[in-house]
């Protein structure tokens, strides 16, 4: 026994050890409150063992490993875990898993190194991650039961034909919420400088619609309001396509180019963000920086399935190559929507292979 250990300094907090332990980062634990309250139910007695520090910590045992790999795996060792699950961690935490002779299991898995870990279980969150031995069983922390039905409505976007037929580029920013129309009309600037194109823009609250409307007039862009529109096609010198009804947003994603997501720009907003509406409907999606703590959203981020931005300059950069190269985004949306399908279910398969 060491000195730090005799003097008490090394001792793990009450209910840590001879548990279900849990090796994950602290962004990673944020988003995984239904996935550990489900490991609870199954296992009655699961810790927490974070490789940094949290915002807030955790209600459940736990501790912070040391920033030394091979004083953290000892730690591990000193747990005597009952089994060991690597949640969202990179091979370097490796020695962790190793260091355990308990059942381990790596799940959203993403470095191929990982395959030597000797773990009864190594699960990526998509087919699109290929490690040897793993099974794509879908993201956990998503807890994603099921997958609302869409329709495209073809007939609404013919409107949209003079701008298809002059290669305009067609940007959707979708159900936005408090203080993101600015930033919308910001990024619109810049991007139909670069290219010329059109915005459709709707806000999510029908109540905000008429005070964002007056406020807009300032930007003097020549703008047709859905509810008012009275001819076949929207003119081609139409710069903006405002929205002010709940129905036409859903019908309206099959008609643009990509879509960015109302909500995930601005942390005041109070809608939640929606990515499943625009993935299904194969459309490029670009996300913000506000509302991460959404595991749908979160899982996203980290699959890659969408572009995610933390400012306005990040935000254009994704929207500049969505219009310089269209079938680049075709192919990370059709990679989304399978992405998305596999979510469905995914906590409850991923249990169901830990034992």
């Amino acid at each position: 026994m060491g000195l730090f250990d005799f003097l008490g300094f090394n001792k793990l907090p009450a209910g840590v050890t001879n548990a279900t332990l849990v090796v994950t980062d602290a962004a990673t634990y944020a988003r995984a409150g239904q996935f550990i309250t489900a490991l609870q139910a199954k296992f009655h007695n699961v810790a927490i063992a974070l490789v940094d520090h949290a915002h807030a910590a955790p209600t459940l045992p736990h501790f912070v490993l040391p920033a030394d790999i091979a004083t953290a795996a000892q730690r591990i060792v000193k747990a005597q875990p009952q089994r060991l699950i690597m949640l969202g961690l990179g091979e370097q935490y490796m020695p962790l898993a190793l260091a355990t002779s308990s059942p381990r299991y790596w799940l959203n898995a993403q470095d191929a190194g990982i395959s030597q870990a000797g773990c009864k279980l190594v699960s990526t969150s998509s087919t699109g991650i290929q490690i040897d031995g793993a099974l794509a069983l879908g993201d956990p922390l998503t807890d994603l039961t099921n997958l609302p039905q869409i329709t495209t409505d073809t007939e609404i976007c013919l409107r949209f034909k003079e701008q298809h037929e002059s290669d305009r580029w067609l940007g959707y920013f979708a159900a936005t919420g408090e203080d993101e129309e600015d930033m919308a009309y910001a990024l619109f600037s810049r991007a139909m400088r670069h290219k010329m194109g059109l915005m459709l823009l709707a806000p999510r609250d029908p109540a905000r619609c008429e005070p964002v409307y007056r406020e807009s007039i300032r930007y003097r862009l020549q703008t047709i309001r859905h509810a008012r529109f009275s001819t076949s096609f929207v003119p081609l010198k139409t710069r903006v396509y405002y929205i002010e009804q709940a129905e036409p947003i859903a019908s309206l994603y099959g008609c643009v180019d990509f879509v960015i997501v109302g909500a995930t720009l601005n942390q005041n907003a109070k809608n939640t963000p929606d990515i499943i509406t625009p993935i299904l409907h194969n459309r490029p999606v670009i996300v913000g920086a506000a509302h991460r703590e959404n595991p749908l959203l979160a899982a996203a981020i980290a699959a890659g399935v969408v572009w995610s931005g933390i400012d306005n300059e990040q935000i254009f950069h994704h929207i500049k190559a969505l219009i310089d190269d269209p079938e680049q985004g075709q192919q990370r949306a059709q990679l989304a929507h399978a992405w998305l399908k596999l979510q469905v279910g995914a906590m409850n398969r991923v249990l169901d292979h830990i034992q």
